[in-house]
C-alpha cells in the first residue's frame, strides 16, 4: 500500500490519472519481481493493482472481494499456494486488516472520546490504530494458523510488531531505492543500502532481543485442521459486518 500510494502520487504530478495509473502497476509489478515474487509478495501486488483499477474507473473497491479474486486467481496457477505456509499467513492478515482495523480504529475513537479532548484524540487515534489495533486485527486472524503450522504461540510478537512496524516503510523504500539506483550508479545505491542498513538492524536486534524473554512463546503442540475450521467460523460468525451477512430478519414463514 505504501510502494502503490507513492508511486502514484508521484506519476501524477506530471502524467493523467490512466498514465499514472499503468506505470504504477507496471512499477508494483516490478518490484514484485524484483523481491523474489514469494506468493506473499504477488498477493500484495495483486490487490494494489485491482484497488488502482478500481481507482481508475470510478468504483470503490470492496476489501474481501478484491482478496478473494485475488487468492483465486492466484490458486488457479498455482493451487499449492493454498498449503504456503507464508501465503496462508498474507492472506488470513490482509482479512483481519479487511474486516476489523477500520472497526477497531473506530471503537478506540469512540471509547477515549469520553474521557480525552477532541484535539488529543485526533492525535494519538492515527499511531495507536496504525502500530497497535491494526496489528492486533491481523493477530486474530492469523492467530490458528500459526499455532497450526508452527505449533507455538508468540506472546513476545504483541510487543515486537508495534516496536518494528515505524521503520518498515523506510527499510521497504529506502531499500527499494538503493538496488534501482545501484543498477544505474552502484556507489550511490551503496550509500543507500548503508542507510537501509540503520532500520534493518534496529528490526532484527529487537525481534532477537524479544525472543530471549522467558516464556515469550508458548508450545501448544499439533492441533486439528478441524480446530482451525471451527476458530473461524465462530470468528466470522460473531464479527462480520452485518452489511456482508445476509440480512434474514424480513424472511417469514
Amino acid at each position: 500500500t505504501l510502494l502503490a500510494g507513492l508511486v502514484l502520487n508521484g506519476f501524477r504530478k506530471r502524467l493523467s490519472i490512466w498514465w499514472a495509473g499503468l506505470f504504477s502497476i507496471l512499477t508494483i509489478s516490478f518490484y514484485a519481481i524484483m523481491v523474489g515474487a514469494s506468493p506473499p509478495v504477488v498477493r500484495a501486488a495483486l490487490m494494489s493493482g485491482l484497488a488502482m483499477s478500481a481507482h481508475l474507473i470510478g468504483r470503490k473497491q470492496a476489501g474481501p472481494f478484491t482478496l478473494i479474486l485475488t487468492v483465486a486467481v492466484m490458486c488457479s496457477f498455482n493451487p499449492l499456494y493454498l498449503w504456503d505456509a507464508g501465503f496462508q499467513l498474507s492472506v488470513m492478515a490482509t482479512l483481519g486488516l479487511v474486516l476489523y482495523a477500520d472497526r477497531m480504529g473506530a471503537w478506540f475513537e469512540n471509547l477515549v472520546r469520553q474521557w480525552l479532548p477532541e484535539a488529543l484524540v485526533n492525535k494519538i487515534k492515527g499511531p495507536v490504530g496504525e502500530y497497535f489495533l491494526f496489528t492486533l486485527a491481523a493477530q486474530i486472524t492469523t492467530l490458528p494458523v500459526i499455532i497450526f503450522q508452527f505449533e507455538q504461540l508468540s506472546i513476545s510478537s504483541i510487543l515486537a510488531n508495534p516496536l518494528i512496524l515505524p521503520v518498515q516503510p523506510l527499510v521497504m523504500i529506502i531499500g527499494g531505492l538503493a538496488v534501482l539506483t545501484g543498477f544505474i550508479f552502484h556507489p550511490f545505491g551503496q550509500v543507500l543500502a548503508y542507510i537501509a542498513w540503520l532500520p534493518l538492524t534496529y528490526t532484527i536486534r529487537l525481534v532477537s532481543l524479544l525472543a530471549t524473554i522467558p516464556f515469550g512463546e508458548i508450545t501448544i503442540g499439533k492441533i486439528s485442521p478441524i480446530l482451525v475450521l471451527v476458530f473461524y467460523l465462530l470468528l466470522f460468525l460473531f464479527t462480520t459486518p452485518n452489511k456482508i451477512l445476509p440480512d434474514f430478519s424480513s424472511t417469514r414463514k
